[in-house]
């Protein structure tokens, strides 16, 4: 009831399937122990592409796949990302919701050849864009960004703030920072916090990093697939 964002599980080089869950910084507000977390939340199969939904009449997809509840263990608004792990969810309901844990890549090489957002834009049934063009470096507010000059398929909104921007290797190199895409401007730019930029910041602790958490390992990885 206070605000809706989005985000996903991230798998860690352990890959020991840790409720870890990537998110914008500017997601944050009030306690997140109150948070709920809904996953499979999309289309049923079989429906039409373009097919909307009066909640009111239709539920469309199911609500009984949500955890409640969440611990922040990193979050910088330097990257604009935040790491939580959802506290009250079981192995068993993982496994029954068939969650997927999403791979990586911190190498921030710009031989991205593509990209694709998958968020819940206003909190909707899940969405998809995509961007045929490469994604490049810019710098939006002082932060080190992955820039979406406009999408050529779909488009963002608010409540997809903190999604993951997945690379044409289906690994994340982003969350969702802002942009000024919309439904009523379908050819603004969006940008992301960059998995690099956030990864191990010069005098970085375990509070403000991902690396800790994704490579607890220290194996070094650059990426790894989900």
């Amino acid at each position: 009831g206070g605000g809706i964002c989005s985000g996903a599980l991230i798998n860690n080089t352990c890959e020991d399937g840790r409720f870890l869950f990537l998110t914008a910084n500017h997601c944050l507000g009030g306690s997140t122990a109150s948070w709920s977390f809904r996953f499979n939340w999309e289309s049923p199969p079989g429906t039409e592409v373009c097919a909307e939904f009066d909640l009111s009449t239709d539920p469309g997809a199911p609500y009984d796949q949500t955890a409640n509840g969440a611990t922040i263990l990193a979050n910088s608004g330097a990257s604009d990302f935040a790491l939580l792990e959802i506290d009250n969810m079981t192995d068993e309901e993982a496994e029954t919701w068939d969650v997927y844990y999403a791979g990586w890549d911190r190498s921030d090489d710009e031989t991205v050849t593509s990209a694709v957002g998958i968020h819940h834009p206003r909190g909707d049934l899940k969405k998809i864009c995509r961007e045929d063009n490469d994604p490049y470096h810019d710098v939006a507010a002082g932060a080190q960004v992955w820039w979406i000059d406009d999408w050529d398929a779909g488009v963002t909104e608010p409540g997809s703030s903190g999604s993951p921007l997945f690379d044409q290797n289906r690994r994340i190199i982003g969350q969702l920072w802002g942009g000024g895409a919309s439904c009523q401007n379908l050819t603004a730019p969006d940008y992301y916090g960059r998995v690099s930029s956030s990864w191990q910041p010069t005098g970085s602790n375990s509070t403000n990093q991902l690396k800790f958490w994704l490579d607890p390992s220290s194996s070094g990885a650059a990426f790894i697939d989900g």
